[in-house]
């Protein structure tokens, strides 16, 4: 029932201890089920044996010295010795080590006994939980994006195979057409056919994937306006610039981040139960080690220039004696104000105003969150055009079989631009919560990806847009700031009153109570200069206490398909239109120019050749 071995080692694996110098004795107990035991061989100098004693199979078992120093050629090979109950010939198998079987066999009673060596198998199929020599197990996001990516090509060379049917076929269209003339038909494919017909659903796949992938660059760049004349602009409520173009994100930055922190906070985000987080023991802890020279350094400026002459005339000793009460009290001063901070925190802080000149003041910064979290939808949107553009050709290719009018294609173009813009928007985001089609389950591209978008979006927000560093920076600089130095000169006021009965009798009784006002308003303004240096030091302990990644990620995922549609799709939302149009016009210019090659005749112009 159980097994014993020796191995000289220098590692230990599983339930035995080794070393390089001693012999290990690990025991597998086997009596439930045949077990597999394992052990790790060293690269190590003399002889050793390993014994092998198995009640069942009666006898022992010597892995002489050959096979050992096989072992000792790699410095940890690890060996899977298999144990056979003898039910059923099978050995049990539970490790994912490499596997490298031995199998023995011992001779009957009173014939002594014999050492039999079986050469393993190199390599066996792993059971379920053992992973076999040098494999490695694909995470489920790693199979999705395989299966993910195999579709795509699947559909991309079927859909390779359907346009060179059509454009065989086109070839083919002159002859059969001329029954319309009252000719008879001729199956015979011609070139001019091809030219005649073929070329208006490529050409309209084209125009589909170019005035998408253009619409999407225009969407998005240039960062500021470029050309003439920036507020000359087409009304009706598109505010298009007429000489000129800018981004559009770009250009409605300070909207689309106002509608962006407004769906933020009532959402995701609530400013006090993110400052409430915060320790403010800890914070006190976190600047204790640069606190003290800063207080000093706050009295000593405070006396030079608040009372000048007061403080060129008191004793050294006195000023030390100062010094050091203020610092004892400047620890607990600390934490008190951040205590009251944290009561006061949607007073004295404007998250949206924060988030929004973060937004306007780094254009780049919205344009990489929009084209971060929407990376697959709008890769989508290209490729869509592509394959729309081209259904939408063949369509344009039949109309023009039978009504040859050089207005055909721009009109055709128009709607081609037109139309693949508007069905890739509406795939993306429609229809907004799950619905049956037969046996296909239909949503919004968007918001089938909702975990994957929401942990994108919070990375982004928490690292890049409101990090702790930006928080404090704008607690200080926000159009609030003057109330959250009001709450630091209050306690610091507190502290000083606290501390006074020490020191605020040398001021009272030299110069008066006057002074001492003027001392304790220049011990906060002197402190206020170093606050920022304060609140830098605790930015690391702020960004990962908190955790505002995990937070927004957290509800993100469990917002409803309407609200987690709402969080992005409401910010640009009323500027699709402009993406639209954009590609609707760049459809009919091209569609005219490939009037212009069809038809010349029919504009006046001479026949190309």
């Amino acid at each position: 029932k159980h097994f014993r071995g020796r191995v000289p080692c220098e590692a230990g694996m599983g339930n035995s201890v080794c070393s390089a110098n001693d012999n290990a004795t690990f025991v597998q107990d086997t009596s439930a089920t045949p077990e597999l035991a394992i052990g790790c061989c060293a690269a190590a100098t003399g002889s050793g044996n390993m014994l092998v004693d198995d009640q069942k199979l009666g006898g022992k078992r010597n892995l002489e010295e050959e096979e050992l120093n096989t072992l000792r050629s790699s410095a940890f090979n690890q060996v899977r010795i298999h144990v056979d109950d003898g039910s059923d010939g099978s050995p049990s198998s539970r490790s994912s080590t490499t596997e490298s079987e031995s199998s023995s066999s011992s001779d009957s009673e009173g014939s002594g006994d014999e050492a039999h060596r079986a050469k393993g198998s190199a390599s066996a199929s792993p059971k379920k939980g053992v992973v076999g020599a040098g494999s490695v197990e694909a995470s489920p996001a790693e199979l999705k994006k395989v299966a993910a990516a195999r579709r795509q090509l699947q559909q991309a060379v079927l859909f390779c195979i359907f346009m060179v049917v059509v454009v065989i076929l086109s070839a083919f269209f002159d002859g059969w057409l001329l029954p319309l003339e009252g000719k008879e038909a001729v199956n015979a494919p011609s070139f001019e056919s091809f030219l005649r017909y073929g070329t208006i659903p490529v050409i309209a796949a084209i125009i589909g994937y170019g005035t998408n992938v253009v619409a999407l660059w225009m969407m998005f760049y240039p960062l500021e306006f470029f050309g003439y004349f920036p507020n000359a602009k087409i009304g009706c409520g598109l505010d298009l610039p007429l000489f000129g173009w800018q981004g559009v994100i770009p250009m409605k930055a300070r909207q689309m981040a106002e509608i962006s922190v407004e769906m933020m906070t009532e959402k995701l985000i609530k400013v006090d139960e993110v400052f409430a987080r915060l320790s403010p023991a800890r914070i006190s802890v976190e600047v204790s080690d640069i606190l003290p020279g800063i207080v000093s350094e706050v009295v000593q400026e405070a006396g030079q220039k608040h009372c000048p002459k007061l403080w060129e005339y008191l004793p050294l000793s006195v000023r030390a004696q100062i010094e050091e009460k203020v610092v004892e009290g400047a620890g607990p001063m600390m934490s008190a104000f951040v205590r009251d901070l944290q009561k006061n925190i949607t007073e004295v802080f404007d998250l949206k105003h924060c988030v929004v000149e973060r937004m306007v003041g780094d254009k780049a910064l919205l344009n990489e969150m929009f084209l971060t979290c929407g990376t697959k939808e709008f890769e989508f949107i290209r490729i869509s055009g592509f394959y729309l553009g081209f259904l939408f050709g063949i369509l344009q290719m039949i109309v023009w079989m039978f009504v040859k009018q050089w207005w055909i294609l721009p009109v055709c173009g128009v709607f081609v631009g037109y139309g693949t813009n508007v069905v890739a928007l509406k795939v993306i985001f429609i229809p907004v919560n799950p619905v049956r089609l037969c046996c296909f389950r239909v949503q919004g591209l968007f918001l089938t990806r909702q975990h994957e978008v929401s942990a994108v979006y919070a990375k982004m927000v928490a690292s890049r847009i409101i990090p702790a560093s930006v928080l404090m920076d704008s607690l200080l600089t926000g159009p609030r700031s003057e109330k959250a130095y009001a709450l630091v000169d209050k306690h610091i006021a507190k502290s000083m009153e606290d501390q006074g009965c020490y020191y605020k009798p040398i001021f009272l009784l030299s110069a008066g109570a006057e002074t001492w006002s003027d001392f304790r308003k220049g011990i906060c303004e002197e402190f206020r200069a170093h606050l920022p240096t304060l609140l830098g030091r605790i930015t690391n302990y702020a960004q990962e206490r908190m955790d505002l990644e995990t937070t927004i990620r957290t509800r993100m995922q469990g917002l409803c398909a309407r609200d987690f549609e709402r969080l992005l799709h409401a910010v640009f939302e009323q500027d699709e239109i402009k993406l639209i149009l954009v590609g609707a016009i760049l459809g009919f210019i091209v569609g005219f120019v490939q009037a212009l090659v069809q038809t010349p005749e029919q504009l006046g112009l001479p026949p190309l050749r």
